[in-house]
């Protein structure tokens, strides 16, 4: 008798064993179920975010596509000779004179006249008298901008050749000065030594030449 009873206890034992995982398991997959949909709605909420930067990037690309065309539209304007001569005579102001020096640094008086007018390319000789035998003779009362001017300075010499200046207009010219020893400007009219020693001017700037220069 007693191990029947035995028997029945541990029978329902069991029985009730098995059920209590049969309504456990339901909600283990019902948990696993919410879990899986939480990650897909998390992945469709990430996508979106993707497609706006990917969007911003193309709109980035466009806005800089949209400016090229302006930069490839540079117009070129025609500038005088004369003007670009005056422009690189002034990039030079302040460089050291060095007697006997053609650049790239230090110049002397012809050397800094055969740079600047190389560079708009005009060749003129090395030394300055065979520079004042070039080109179309000019007085004083005739000088315009990017004229090449001589002058004696030495008084055993008066009408020898031994320094050369750009004239710039308005009485003014751009010369590498032996004496302030560097690339200046002086004007006629506040600085007599020089226009005591004017020699003569030459016009090497062919006629109606022009340079291309970007706008």
């Amino acid at each position: 008798m007693l191990e029947g009873k035995v028997r029945r206890v541990s029978l329902l034992i069991f029985v009730l064993f098995i059920s209590a995982c049969s309504q456990t398991q339901p909600q283990v997959k019902s948990q696993v179920k919410l879990q899986i949909k939480k990650e897909k709605s998390a992945c469709i909420q990430i996508e979106p975010r993707i497609k706006k930067q990917n969007e911003q990037i193309n709109l980035i690309k466009l806005s800089l596509n949209s400016q090229q065309p302006s930069i490839q539209e540079e117009k070129w304007v025609p500038l005088k000779v004369e003007d670009e001569i005056e422009w690189n005579a002034k990039e030079l102001l302040g460089h050291k004179y060095v007697w006997g020096a053609t650049g790239p640094v230090n110049y002397d008086c012809s050397g800094f006249t055969r740079k600047i007018f190389g560079d708009v390319g005009i060749h003129l000789p090395r030394v300055s008298r065979d520079q004042a035998k070039k080109g179309q003779l000019v007085s004083f009362n005739e000088l315009k901008k990017g004229d090449l001017i001589f002058f004696a300075t030495k008084k055993r010499h008066p009408r020898r050749v031994t320094h050369v200046g750009i004239y710039l207009g308005n009485g003014n010219f751009i010369h590498a000065s032996s004496g302030a020893k560097k690339v200046i400007i002086c004007n006629f009219n506040k600085h007599c030594f020089y226009k005591k020693h004017f020699l003569w001017g030459r016009r090497v700037i062919p006629k109606k030449s022009h340079l291309a220069s970007a706008l």
